[in-house]
């Protein structure tokens, strides 16, 4: 298979965790919601929050690529601390196609297969109808965090609080485990995406994190299944770069 720089975009995006299958997401959103008397501090203190202990990851997943056209899955390893993310992504043969660095600015794409790199800022989602996605940090998108402060409303159903943020986006979070299961934008082109939904959190090393992380883009026509097959957190030694031949020419998009 011929990766290109939009599939390597596309591919790399989603990132995240341990076995599971892809299947219809439950629908959270549904269900009446009315207005909760529960303390949003209460709410916000109660979902899990790893910044302070939760510094790298490493780890290999599958992501299933679902857009207009055109649908592939291949393998991804990542690395990632809490300023870049290197992804390698394989095709289904095992072959490297490419490799993408995130930092918060901008992507690195170096595609091995047609030797070209090429420098995108996170902000040019017209590059691909995806390449908001590859803007969100490893680390952000496995742990998302709320802070209280952020929050200007909350409401609730039989089975979820509906964190309503200052900035349109609305978050979704079981009542009972108090995991975040949906983040949802309102307000278009304030974020990278339109939608993410977490599922089949599980515990490694007192680290309760999700399974299976599907991302929508900002138009919603496409979308990325992640399933992770191994993590390992706060490694130590990840070589966050990537290697270009000193012939290739870095594209400045």
């Amino acid at each position: 298979m011929k990766l290109n720089s939009h599939h390597l975009l596309l591919y790399i995006i989603f990132l995240s965790f341990l076995i599971s299958a892809c299947g219809t997401s439950r629908p959270i959103t549904e269900g009446d919601f009315r207005e909760s008397e529960v303390p949003i501090e209460e709410v916000v203190s109660s979902i899990p929050n790893y910044f302070n202990e939760l510094n790298t990851l490493s780890g290999k997943g599958r992501a299933l690529v679902s857009e207009p056209g055109n649908s592939d899955r291949v393998t991804i390893d990542f690395e990632a601390n809490q300023k870049l993310s290197l992804l390698t992504i394989h095709n289904r043969i095992g072959i490297e196609g490419g490799q993408m660095l995130v930092d918060k600015d901008s992507i690195l794409i170096y595609n091995r297969v047609d030797k070209e790199a090429q420098k995108i800022s996170i902000y040019d989602g017209r590059m691909t109808s995806l390449n908001e996605l590859a803007s969100i940090n490893i680390l952000d998108l496995i742990n998302f965090k709320v802070d209280a402060s952020e929050v200007n409303a909350i409401f609730e159903s039989n089975n979820s609080f509906q964190l309503r943020l200052n900035n349109g986006s609305r978050v979704f979070v079981n009542k009972e485990e108090r995991w975040v299961e949906q983040v949802t934008q309102t307000r278009p082109g304030l974020a990278p995406y339109s939608k993410i939904i977490y599922e089949n959190y599980g515990e490694l090393e007192r680290f309760i994190l999700p399974r299976k992380i599907t991302i929508f883009s900002a138009d919603g026509d496409s979308r990325v299944v992640f399933l992770v097959r191994s993590l390992t957190v706060n490694p130590g030694n990840l070589e966050l770069e990537i290697s270009i031949p000193e012939n290739i020419k870095i594209q400045r998009l």
